[in-house]
């Protein structure tokens, strides 16, 4: 039996950031690799404080059989639907983040117009902080941001939060041919 390692136990905190630019320039460096402090990772990208976050996987699988003396038996599983979301929720209720909850326009003066937009694709960068164990960042070359849920205002004992999802979409082309779900990089 393989000795257990403590150094991959992890107390994690997450920075979601996200720019509605698809397979962006900056999330990797010109040797393929993930930048580590990308200049992708800018306050203005930044969703605020993330209270809680997922990633989330998602395989469907198709299960081939065949007769044997008058019994099924399995020859074959495969993977045919593939798919990774990130659930997160938020609690920084800023203009930026309305907008992207309630997909609305901004009419300027922190005024928002709901409903006036298409869900954002972009490019995201997840950073996972730990205080204890491997720091990550996963960097996404093209997702979906959507709201996922209510915003609730509850009776003033707890802080207001709101479910948001982002959908990570398959995205095969020139650098990203070989990684078209991303790149996770779990050694920044």
């Amino acid at each position: 039996m393989a000795t257990v390692n403590t150094d991959n136990y992890l107390i994690t905190g997450v920075d979601l950031y996200f720019e509605a630019s698809i397979a962006h320039a900056s999330l990797l460096d010109t040797s393929g690799t993930t930048m580590v402090g990308s200049s992708f990772r800018t306050s203005s990208r930044n969703l605020g404080n993330i209270t809680t976050a997922d990633i989330s996987p998602e395989v469907t699988y198709v299960e081939h059989f065949i007769a044997v003396q008058g019994a099924r038996r399995k020859d074959k599983t495969v993977a045919n639907q593939e798919s990774i979301t990130i659930p997160f929720t938020f609690d920084e209720i800023n203009e930026n983040n309305m907008q992207r909850f309630l997909l609305a326009s901004s009419l300027g003066d922190n005024k928002l117009a709901p409903m006036q937009k298409a869900l954002l694709e972009g490019s995201v960068s997840l950073k996972v902080t730990t205080d204890v164990g491997n720091d990550m960042v996963y960097s996404i070359p093209k997702a979906i941001i959507r709201p996922d849920g209510n915003l609730t205002f509850g009776d003033g004992s707890d802080w207001t939060t709101a479910p948001m999802v982002i959908e990570v979409l398959y995205y095969d082309t020139g650098q990203w041919a070989s990684k078209p779900y991303g790149v996770l990089d779990m050694n920044p």
